[in-house]
């Protein structure tokens, strides 16, 4: 299947302007080759992914780049049937639908997104109104996203009144098997700077302050702009049984692209990543990405387990793989996976020119100093 090839009828303006990046300019020319890499043996089950990744483009990218994870982690997938989104067979059975967090209408578009924002991930969030502003957003979006896929599985009325049939009633769908939803985030232009925070209010009512540099429980948060309240640690919440666990990550985005062909050969991409080690000081560690210290496909990716669930989500292939996954318990959140947490990625095509300067930025706007660490693994 070739993403990248015309479709008949469907005219230029229609086109998305990250796919017209990917497709036409030759500094994507890395990022080309993985997508196709990704694509060439993707199941289209619907006979549309093609028409959505050159228009709407986010939602084929995040299904795209999920099966290329669960390729990666061997897991086997059934390409039968053409909902949930993805069905792993095996042990560990699993059904996964994917969904992605958008911008709102007449949100602030990424076309909009200056020099100041992409230099903004040199910096962490410092204060309490920054970061409500950023992460009260990302809460609205995504809680629409997973209710909305809650409601595929379960079944629901549509506006008409009418009821629509839920994958769970599907002879093919195992209710006693877990079922999870897979979210990327574009909810805003700087998404990429919502690392966990979002996901940890949202699903266990855990919210930060950067200010106090400390978590608080939190039941609601006002919606941006009104007074409707949101409901914080929506896996308390007995409606959100069928969920096991939500896969999630922020960091899905063209710069992962280039990250990921820096990684494996030459590519005029520079890429930073600021990533989190819980353990060792400095804790914000500066990767600068290259063959040597490269990037692998499932940095960035995180699992959220309900504890809540009426059946537990539990995947050999992925703990084994290291990828990093959150559970709440009597003791509070509790973290496994030996991946650093990327919090931040700065990518640029001249940054090579500014490198330690770049990376002295970054470690004395995280760690308050300006000595850092280069990841060497």
């Amino acid at each position: 299947m070739d993403v990248f090839a015309k479709i008949p009828n469907l005219p230029e303006d229609k086109l998305h302007d990250k796919f017209k990046l990917l497709r036409d300019e030759y500094y994507y020319k890395g990022a080309r080759e993985i997508i196709n890499d990704w694509t060439k043996d993707f199941h289209d089950r619907d006979n549309k992914i093609a028409l959505e990744f050159q228009t709407t483009f986010h939602s084929a990218f995040w299904e795209f780049y999920l099966n290329a994870v669960f390729k990666k982690l061997g897991l086997s997938l059934q390409e039968k049937y053409n909902r949930p989104d993805f069905i792993i067979e095996g042990e560990y059975e699993f059904f996964v639908e994917a969904v992605v967090s958008e911008i709102k209408k007449g949100g602030k578009p990424e076309s909009e997104r200056t020099t100041d924002d992409h230099l903004s991930m040199l910096e962490p969030i410092k204060t309490d109104v920054e970061f409500s502003a950023l992460i009260d957003e990302a809460i609205v979006r995504h809680s629409n996203s997973i209710y909305a896929k809650l409601d595929k599985y379960k079944g629901y009325k549509n506006k008409k009144g009418k009821w629509s049939t839920g994958y769970k009633d599907c002879e093919w769908v195992n209710d006693e098997r877990p079922y999870v939803i897979a979210l990327s985030s574009y909810g805003q232009i700087n998404y990429g700077k919502e690392y966990i925070y979002s996901m940890f209010a949202l699903l266990y009512g855990w919210y930060y302050s950067p200010e106090k540099d400390a978590y608080m429980i939190k039941q609601s948060v006002k919606k941006p702009g009104t007074n409707s309240n949101i409901e914080l640690g929506i896996f308390n919440n007995e409606k959100m049984k069928d969920i096991s666990a939500i896969i999630f990550t922020n960091t899905l985005t063209l710069g992962k692209l280039s990250s990921l062909s820096k990684s494996m050969q030459h590519d005029s991409a520079h890429v930073i990543n600021v990533r989190y080690d819980r353990f060792s000081s400095p804790h914000y560690k500066i990767h600068e990405v290259n063959m040597d210290h490269p990037e692998d496909l499932l940095d960035g990716l995180y699992i959220f387990h309900n504890p809540n669930a009426k059946n537990r989500f539990e995947c050999e292939e992925i703990t084994s793989n290291h990828v990093v996954e959150y559970s709440l318990d009597d003791n509070g959140l509790g973290m496994e996976g030996a991946r650093w947490p990327i919090v931040a990625r700065y990518c640029s095509p001249f940054g090579q020119f500014y490198s330690e300067l770049l990376k002295s930025t970054a470690a004395s706007n995280y760690n308050k100093t300006i000595a850092y660490d280069i990841i060497k693994k």
